[in-house]
């Protein structure tokens, strides 16, 4: 039987999940990925995530939850591991009082199988990690450097 996937939250102050991803470019050593986002104060943004440098993407046109049904498990604030999200309501509401939003959709994968495989060995001594930002009805996975970095936007409800 293989291992679940271990998700980690990464630590932001936006909350994604409810709109498509998108890919806006990538360059050689850069990808810039956005999605639509919420906020602390319930505002609702376009985030840029650039990812650089990154060694590898996956982008899937599917639902990440149907697809990997009770493949993987989500680290609840406490430290725990669960394999759902929807009784987190005993964890309090969606963003900490420091902003942090204690569920994003956006993880580090822990236990990735990508650093198994021989090109990327020698990425983990390079502070690489293994992304996965979740939308609706899509996911990116992304193989990337620790030093992430994102912006706001304002959202053109007519492009989202």
């Amino acid at each position: 039987m293989q291992e679940k996937r271990k998700l980690v939250p990464v630590a932001v102050n936006w909350e994604a999940g409810a709109y498509e991803i998108f890919i806006e470019g990538s360059a050689q050593s850069t990808l810039i990925a956005s999605t639509v986002v919420k906020l602390p104060d319930d505002s609702i943004k376009r985030v840029r995530i650039i990812f650089e440098p990154f060694a590898e993407s996956r982008y899937f046109n599917y639902n990440f939850e149907e697809s990997n049904y009770k493949d993987y498990l989500i680290q609840a604030p406490d430290g725990t591991f669960l394999e759902d999200t929807d009784d987190w309501d005993a964890y309090g509401p969606a963003f900490r009082k420091d902003g942090v939003c204690i569920n994003p959709y956006f993880y580090e994968v822990q236990n990735t199988e990508w650093f198994k495989e021989k090109w990327y060995q020698e990425l983990t001594r390079k502070n690489f990690k293994h992304y996965l930002l979740v939308g609706y009805d899509s996911h990116l996975e992304v193989l990337a450097k620790d030093s992430i970095q994102y912006e706001f936007n304002e959202v053109d409800f007519k492009r989202v």
